[in-house]
């Protein structure tokens, strides 16, 4: 079997190498981002074409008839794609001078362009202007982010809400044991919300000097939320 997906110097210059690598071994099926057709890399040829703006970007494949593989550039919100994604919850635990203390972490795809009612916003400063707030390490504590809640559920679920809109609902999911022991005794979380690669987004094992580094260009903000407890709630 043939695949051929062509990936130019110009953006390999732009997303590195490993991950314009990692896209290429990903992608078999597409939707051309041009014609909106579909396609597929093992019978046809394609390219990869990385949009940009600021703070967002997406790299999409396109049909080899259809364009060249290189970036294109566009204004602060005017790139969109169709479809919005979800945020990829993990239960966490940082290491620290006092010990160890518990976080939540909630991330997208960086590469993926989120948008409101179709229309593309900046996530961060969304955030920003909900509670959360900018650090310039993973390892400082977060102020507090009145407003902002954590609900575990008596089977370790867990629930995240701002004040204005859930992030996290039910059932999406369940706070490991070890988490949850570490949460009862504080009652507090430091939340992390953003974007991250592909590769740290889905890590086996946390990786904390990325998301360390996330932290420091501002693709991360962070705020410390009181968690309820089933027992504050009368469930335990």
């Amino acid at each position: 079997m043939t695949i051929s997906l062509t990936v130019s110097a110009e953006v390999i210059d732009r997303v590195g190498l490993q991950e314009a690598a990692e896209f290429q071994a990903r992608v078999t099926t597409f939707e051309c981002v041009e014609c909106g057709t579909a396609g597929d890399v093992r019978t046809g040829r394609a390219v990869v074409v990385l949009r940009a703006s600021p703070g967002l970007s997406h790299l999409g494949v396109a049909h080899h008839r259809c364009a060249d593989s290189q970036v294109r550039e566009y204004e602060q919100g005017d790139l969109a794609l169709a479809a919005s994604t979800d945020l990829i919850p993990r239960a966490i635990a940082l290491p620290g001078v006092q010990g160890i203390r518990p976080a939540l972490l909630l991330a997208y795809e960086e590469q993926i362009t989120i948008t409101a009612d179709g229309v593309p916003y900046d996530v961060t400063n969304l955030l920003v202007a909900e509670g959360l707030h900018r650090l310039p390490s993973l390892g400082k504590v977060p102020p507090a982010s009145p407003g902002w809640s954590i609900h575990l559920g008596p089977h370790g679920d867990l629930r995240v809400n701002s004040p204005d809109r859930p992030f996290l609902t039910a059932g999406e999911v369940l706070a490991p044991p070890a988490w949850r022991a570490l949460v009862e005794p504080v009652g507090k979380v430091a939340l992390f919300v953003g974007s991250l690669r592909r590769d740290v987004l889905y890590a086996e094992h946390p990786p904390l000097a990325a998301y360390g580094r996330a932290m420091k260009t501002g693709s991360l903000v962070a705020g410390t939320v009181a968690i309820l407890l089933p027992q504050a709630r009368g469930l335990g």
